[in-house]
């Protein structure tokens, strides 16, 4: 496979290459000192995997990454390797379709190991990534299960706007071409599903939710 190393460190980059060049299934191995270069090269070269900086002058590694995972024509994995497991990081390259993260106190077997994966259409994430991923995820789903879109329907968030706008059934029916009859019925579910007991409990559901807010 060929391998795009993505580092402004030239010694670390220098260093890891000569590394690469002995594992039995990289044929070359080439260098980038920014993100702009990596981009660049991934264009004009058939690459296989980009182990990629985060942090580099001109362009980071989360923009290169985008750029990459964007290109249609182009089948690229690429791999964070980074001293960085910031959680923005993480999410932010696993959300861009990021194959791979690493740390750069991994072992050479490791990044061997995460190679292999990648180029066979796998993720690798080391042990401390994973964990944070997990986490950051599960944040994510519970957040999702727990926000008034997930609560509320479409139309019952129209339905709570115009409430908290002050809008009578027969205008909010009006409004959205219901009846009233179909408007009440809304009613009744907004109550329920927010546990309001009247329409100012809906009203201050909305403005803790964002759904509604007061003009200044």
């Amino acid at each position: 496979m060929t391998v795009l190393i993505a580092d402004d460190h030239i010694i670390f980059r220098e260093g890891l290459a000569a590394l690469l060049n002995n594992m039995p299934h990289v044929s070359r191995v080439l260098q980038a000192g920014n993100g702009q270069e990596a981009v660049a090269i991934v264009r004009d070269e058939k690459i296989d995997v980009v182990l990629m900086d985060i942090e580099m002058p001109v362009m980071n590694g989360m923009e290169a990454t985008r750029i990459i995972k964007e290109q249609k024509d182009i089948h690229t994995a690429v791999v964070a390797l980074t001293m960085f497991n910031r959680m923005p990081d993480v999410i932010g390259l696993y959300d861009l379709g990021i194959d791979g993260y690493l740390l750069k106190d991994s072992s050479v077997n490791e990044v061997a190991k995460a190679l292999q994966f990648v180029s066979e259409g796998k993720e690798y994430y080391c042990d401390a990534v994973k964990e944070l991923l997990f986490k950051a995820l599960l944040k994510r789903q519970k957040d999702k299960i727990h926000s008034p879109e997930s609560v509320l329907t479409e139309r019952e968030t129209e339905v709570l706007r115009l409430i908290c706008e002050q809008c009578s059934t027969e205008e909010i029916a009006a409004k959205l071409f219901l009846s009233p009859l179909t408007v009440n019925n809304h009613r009744r579910s907004i109550l329920s599903k927010t546990k309001s007991k009247n329409v100012a409990g809906m009203v201050l559901y909305a403005l803790e939710h964002d759904i509604f807010k007061l003009s200044s």
